[in-house]
């Protein structure tokens, strides 16, 4: 049964067992698909001799349904599914409507099979303190973190435009074009580094260019907070060193994008930013990235 009969089965359980045995015959008899019709006969024949196992069964079946393929119309938390938009580091991205407030929003929902990676959940729930304190004209915003359906997810600003990679699909860009979207790209790291983040993971994809020409900088998925994780001094620490707590050897970022020491799994601080920011600025003036190389997330050398 897919994930939108499993919901409307879920609902109409709930419904029925709020009736008397008598009024419940007439309210299954009114159900119009057949399936459901039958589904939720068998499971009300059934209450009677495990009525809270039952519903806490039907109730994980939904879930499960949600977790595995969020549908058109499905409610997470005041958030009702459209359609899938993009992919992003840790997770999928849907465009959804904020009941609450009457607007579209991006949300991000983190796979199934993450739910029970406490590292990535660390990640995720990372990603979402990040960039929800950076407020710049040049950063998406982020509206809310949440869970629903044992789903966790990220409400964030929806940003209309192209991504800086699909402008490029059509070669090198003109210096006049490249100089406001380079000075707004290096506004946007500064306020981040400012605040002692590094985003990790600046490429052409991760740039969204809307129709009037302003610059927002997405996914702060891979960002390592610089600050406010405890750790003991070296006197070579520069102010915004990286004081990380991940495992050592592990990678994360796009591999064309990297700066050599975050290649290697060291630690890296805003300078890595800033060499992203220089092979970005290159292949919007060439058409061409200066590296070639395979995408490394989460892997050890």
């Amino acid at each position: 049964m897919t994930a939108d009969r499993w919901a409307e089965v879920e609902q109409l359980l709930h419904d029925a067992l709020q009736l008397t045995p008598e009024e419940r015959a007439a309210f299954v008899a009114n159900i119009g698909n057949a399936d459901v019709r039958a589904e939720v006969s068998s499971l009300l024949a059934a209450e009677g001799e495990s009525n809270e196992s039952i519903v806490d069964a039907v109730i994980g079946e939904a879930a499960q349904a949600v977790l595995d393929d969020p549908f058109p119309g499905q409610m997470l938390g005041h958030f009702q599914v459209i359609n899938p938009i993009g992919r992003g580091a840790m997770g999928e991205v849907y465009l959804a409507e904020d009941m609450k407030l009457g607007r579209q929003v991006a949300l991000k929902l983190l796979p199934r099979d993450f739910q029970q990676d406490n590292e990535r959940l660390r990640r995720f729930e990372q990603e979402a303190r990040a960039a929800a304190a950076l407020n710049h004209p040049n950063i998406m915003a982020i509206y809310e973190v949440g869970q629903s359906h044992g789903q966790r997810f990220i409400a964030a600003e929806h940003v209309e435009g192209e991504t800086l990679a699909e402008r490029l699909r059509q070669g090198a860009l003109p210096v006049e074009e490249v100089t406001p979207l380079g000075v707004q790209i290096a506004d946007a790291l500064a306020a981040a580094h400012e605040k002692g983040i590094v985003h990790r993971d600046l490429k052409p994809a991760n740039v969204k260019i809307k129709a009037d020409g302003t610059v927002k900088v997405l996914d702060f998925g891979l960002a390592k907070l610089t600050r406010g994780v405890t750790r003991r001094a070296s006197p070579e620490d520069s102010p915004l060193v990286a004081q990380q707590a991940t495992h050592a050897g592990v990678i994360t970022g796009t591999a064309a994008y990297m700066a050599p020491e975050q290649a290697r799994g060291k630690p890296v601080d805003k300078r890595a930013d800033i060499w992203a920011f220089g092979v970005v600025l290159y292949e919007m003036l060439t058409g061409k990235c200066p590296f070639q190389r395979e995408t490394m997330t989460d892997t050890t050398p």
